[in-house]
């Protein structure tokens, strides 16, 4: 490779490749084997001053600052790139809106950004034809800013004879968009200013099914779109961990069946449960209740308190698809720092409700079956009731811990006796002396792939504590 005009050179340095470019005063060039430095006037009559831009050459095709290519810039400088962007808008009636075109367009520089605007273009007589075609085709993004203007224009509606230059702009967009919409699809992003609406988006560019960026007219307001063109996410995917060797389930190489199923683990020490009485909206019906509760064994992440917020919709919903509410009954939602909820809003139409808590705990209660007199626990019922309760926690709102806590309670009490459910018409009845609250220790767990697997053998246990209070 010759040897670089002195005055045309900057150091340059290549951390992936360890690339360095000639500089005065240095004996050679150390240079990646890959790329080949070459000023940015390349093939044209060098500038008579220092130009600082420099280009590379990978694979014989030369790099610059436009789309798909890249730029090296001297050391000491931020990596982030510096994209040209044009925005393509249309001069609506109103001064306003090409007020705040402008404004938009300025911060964008503030930030960075070469924004070219025809508000700024050079005066004199202008081919404005050829002057956005060259612009549009040789910018890294076109932003086009929605309004009322361009949605009509780029669709080829409205008076021919109005705003010909965003007609002239529209119509060479969809033909690049049709020439290669992979690529074109990445640069043409629709921006949407304060005070305009999605709909306002021609709908060549897809205005529902394509991502748009809404903006603000100030720094925190333009983030979004800014991340974009400076190809800077706001999220970072962690490393890529090694592949997972998983054993078939059933089959040749699957485990040895387990004897004895489902396996309970001992805790150093009873895990808290909360109670449905201490959720804001806690109502105490007339009969008895029974409470399933699923808690981590080791403390999860938390919930935010905004995806509480979000919660009651989708645990109402879940609800009424598994049978905990009936599909017509009115049901009073609601959510708090700890945790979001939903209940029959009606108590005296069946004491039942779903919760999911802040620690990770889900919460269901359901009344026993009231008799003549008082209310009945039927063992074998229950346990079928409970079964489906645990399927039900399982799939509220988000995947369960490896480790799971089940739990039981009865609150309140009342009168309830042990009977099948064909004595509820019984007309006499003995009711056994109980404690105003039932809530059982809750110290082992189960695997959340156990549960899954047991889950009636997992409330065929929780019942049998429960009846465990009753004497005999």
């Amino acid at each position: 490779m010759p040897a670089l005009p002195c005055s045309a050179c900057r150091m340059i340095n290549c951390a992936e490749h360890g690339l360095t470019g000639h500089r005065p005063g240095a004996g050679k060039e150390e240079i990646c084997p890959r790329f080949v430095v070459v000023p940015s006037w390349a093939g044209r009559r060098p500038p008579g001053r220092f130009h600082p831009a420099m280009v590379f050459r990978r694979n014989g095709r030369v790099g610059g600052g436009r789309a798909g290519r890249t730029t090296m810039r001297p050391p000491g400088r931020s990596g982030v790139g510096t994209p040209t962007v044009f925005i393509s808008y249309t001069h609506d009636d109103d001064d306003a809106h090409r007020e705040s075109v402008r404004e938009f367009a300025t911060l964008l520089r503030k930030c960075g950004v070469r924004a070219i605007l025809d508000q700024w273009a050079v005066s004199g007589r202008q081919d404005w034809q050829a002057w956005a075609t060259r612009c549009i085709t040789e910018a890294d993004f076109v932003l086009v800013v929605a309004s009322r203007g361009y949605r009509r224009m780029g669709d080829g509606n409205g008076p021919h004879e109005e705003n010909l230059g965003g007609r002239a702009e529209a119509a060479l967009l969809r033909d690049l968009l049709q020439g290669d919409r992979r690529t074109w699809t990445k640069k043409i992003l629709p921006v949407i200013l304060p005070g305009h609406r999605v709909d306002e988006i021609p709908l060549f560019l897809q205005p529902y099914a394509a991502d748009h960026y809404r903006v603000e007219l100030t720094e925190p307001g333009i983030e979004g779109i800014l991340r974009v063109l400076t190809q800077q996410p706001r999220h970072v995917p962690p490393p890529l961990g090694p592949p997972r060797a998983l054993a078939p389930l059933s089959g040749p190489g699957s485990p040895s069946p387990r004897r004895g199923g489902l396996r309970w683990r001992d805790l150093p020490a009873p895990v808290p449960v909360i109670g449905r009485s201490e959720l804001p909206d806690f109502h105490r019906g007339q009969g008895a209740v029974v409470e399933v509760h699923l808690v981590p064994a080791d403390p999860p992440a938390r919930l935010g308190v905004r995806h509480l917020r979000d919660a009651p919709h989708e645990v109402a919903r879940l609800g009424r698809e598994r049978g905990l509410f009936t599909p017509d009954e009115a049901l009073k939602t609601g959510s708090s720092a700890e945790a979001a909820w939903a209940c029959p809003a009606d108590g005296r139409r069946g004491d039942a409700g779903l919760a999911i808590h802040r620690n990770g705990q889900r919460s269901c209660w359901f009344a026993l079956p009231r008799a003549t007199i008082g209310s009945v626990l039927d063992g074998p019922d229950l346990v079928t009731k409970v079964a489906d309760r645990l399927g039900l926690l399982a799939d509220l709102l988000r995947p369960l811990p490896a480790s799971i806590v089940p739990a039981i309670g009865m609150d309140p009490v009342a009168m309830v006796r042990l009977a099948p459910s064909s004595e509820l018409s019984a007309s006499s009845a003995r009711f056994p002396h109980l404690p105003p609250r039932i809530r059982p220790v809750a110290d082992d767990a189960v695997s959340s792939e156990d549960l899954g697997r047991f889950a009636r053998e997992v409330a065929d246990e929780l019942v049998a504590r429960l009846v465990a209070v009753f004497p005999r």
